[in-house]
């Protein structure tokens, strides 16, 4: 006999646990005991939320006073209150809930069975409200979807449909929902799948081949849905980005193109020459901004120290004037090479150049200074 009251015992928690109903057990003061999952689900509470909490606090209070005073009537003998109240969520918002409430003296309890009132929408209101939803997303190019975790179901939404361009009756299943993605993209997305079943969102830009093998970029997300600590559903969002995503490739291809340009430009502007064993010169042409200075600056150090230089020209002749700026520039450069251990030669300074660096301060200290290339080079030879 006692084996049959627990496998009894036990048939009645299952089915309380599993009921589509709001079911709730409340001590004699109208405290929580005991709630089942819809009733939990409905309002959005955990269930050590629940517990010990007084049902009165969850009822909105403009209807709790005929509540509060079923719970603080005459205890004695069974009483059953039926209505319709406000039950406060948990996100402060309300839900409407038929309820019975059952007081049974002799278990010291009272029952509760709750039902949620949904608002009857029109079949009219409800169909231009999914056209609506349809046309939101088709404009958009996003579609929606969701995995059940403990049935293993995929849903996906018309547009996701149309994205993956299936043909009529396709039913998705997760195993080949990831292999729609190119193979490059199949381990990336499967090990964020993996990652959103333990708790992790992901949001990624993949490509995917079609039903019909056209390569399509998409922006694949989703966040995982909780229960009692467990991740029950996926749910998340599948865009077609394909039109932008090679946009944004092409302009990324362009301004690598216009980099690699501008780079060639300027090292042709200012090349670097070697004029004999250990002799470095570099022609300066133009106007020296602060990129284009830290790159000769980078590029003559390197060379120095690739061709082991002892002696590093510097030649002016192609600047036909400078400011505050460029004269700055000019004497980093030197100083830079003199840090290497390199002799640095100032050379083709013009008249209207040397005056300016004198009004501006400017000297090239530890630099010697001829005319041109030529005396310049004869200095190097005679130092070797």
């Amino acid at each position: 006999m006692e084996t049959v009251l627990d496998v009894r015992a036990l048939s009645y928690e299952r089915f309380f646990q599993t009921s589509g109903d709001l079911l709730a057990v409340l001590d004699r003061g109208g405290r929580f005991v005991q709630a089942n999952r819809a009733f939990r689900d409905v309002l959005g509470y955990v269930k050590e939320a629940l517990l010990g909490q007084s049902f009165s606090m969850l009822v909105h209070p403009d209807d709790a006073a005929e509540v509060r005073a079923f719970f603080e009537g005459d205890g004695e003998g069974d009483a059953t209150l039926r209505i319709t109240k406000r039950l406060l969520h948990r996100d402060l918002g309300a839900r409407a809930v038929t309820l019975s409430l059952r007081r049974v003296t002799e278990d010291k309890a009272i029952y509760v069975i709750g039902r949620e009132v949904y608002a009857q929408e029109s079949t009219d209101a409800a169909r231009r409200r999914e056209e609506v939803l349809q046309k939101m997303q088709a404009t958009a190019r996003v579609g929606g979807w969701e995995v059940d975790n403990r049935t293993g179901d995929l849903y996906w939404t018309e547009e996701t449909y149309r994205i993956h361009e299936v043909p009529a009756g396709f039913r998705p299943v997760i195993e080949t929902a990831i292999h729609f993605y190119t193979p490059e993209a199949i381990p990336v997305i499967s090990a964020a799948v993996e990652g959103c079943m333990r708790g992790e969102a992901y949001d990624l830009e993949l490509q995917i081949l079609t039903a019909t093998g056209r390569r399509l970029w998409v922006r694949a997300s989703g966040h995982p849905v909780f229960e009692d600590g467990k991740v029950i559903r996926l749910v998340g969002a599948f865009q077609d980005i394909d039109d932008f995503k090679r946009r944004e490739l092409e302009l990324q291809e362009k301004l690598a193109i216009i980099e690699a340009q501008r780079s060639a430009i300027h090292a042709m502007s200012a090349p670097i020459i070697q004029v004999w064993d250990g002799v470095l010169a570099l022609p300066v042409v133009g106007t020296l901004d602060e990129a284009r200075a830290s790159e000769i600056t980078a590029r003559m150090l390197s060379a120095v120290v690739a061709h082991a230089a002892t002696y590093a020209i510097l030649d002016l002749t192609g600047v036909e004037s400078v400011d505050e700026a460029t004269a700055d520039h000019v004497v980093r450069i030197i100083r830079s090479i003199q840090l290497l251990g390199a002799q640095s030669i100032v050379t083709g300074i013009r008249p209207a150049v040397a005056q300016t660096l004198i009004s501006l301060g400017a000297g090239f200290a530890g630099a010697r200074t001829v005319s041109n290339l030529r005396d310049a080079i004869k200095i190097c030879m005679r130092g070797k």
